[in-house]
């Protein structure tokens, strides 16, 4: 399986293409944060950003899902990889949790595309960042792969089709 993560500070249109490049019947690993995060307001706990052991979550279940993809010649989409927590750890000074650094070890993506920001920021629901912070993160982000060797490719603030079309040309 040849993995790919579409990456790109929060509200930059992840999830939007990966939608569409699921609609083109493209394998695709959806953000584990999310789901963490929602299970934690579910729990009642206010502020899960700030939790001890919420990015060490983040890690486990991202490890479980990209060793849930079946092996073979097929491509899938991630939608963040496992070096957007280093980001993460960093932008809330938060320590690497042991288990995110194992993992860096073993992670091997094909490529990995950068959204740039969109021009008009939306915030999503279980985000709390600004648009300043999420400018920041995504530079972090961008940081935390170059930093382990990954090349970047830059995916423009284009229309959900076109950053699609962009994405596939660019495999």
């Amino acid at each position: 399986m040849r993995l790919y993560v579409i990456t790109g500070g929060p509200c930059s249109g992840k999830t939007s293409l990966l939608e569409e490049l699921g609609k083109r019947r493209y394998k695709i690993i959806k953000e584990t944060a999310k789901e963490v995060i929602q299970e934690e307001i579910s729990k009642g706990v206010a502020d899960p950003w700030h939790a001890k052991d919420f990015q060490e979550k983040i890690t486990a279940l991202q490890v479980k899902a990209e060793a849930a993809i079946p092996a073979g010649n097929s491509i899938a989409f991630l939608d963040r990889g496992l070096p957007d927590g280093l980001a993460y750890c960093k932008f809330r000074n938060q320590k690497v949790p042991r288990n995110l650094i194992e993992a860096l070890k073993k992670c091997d993506y094909e490529k990995i595309f950068f959204l740039q920001q969109l021009p008009k920021y939306e915030q999503a629901k279980c985000r709390s960042e600004t648009e300043e912070e999420a400018k920041q993160i995504g530079e972090l982000v961008k940081q935390a792969y170059a930093q382990l060797d990954y090349d970047i490719i830059e995916v423009p603030p284009l229309g959900i089709k076109e950053r699609a079309d962009f994405v596939i040309k660019n495999l």
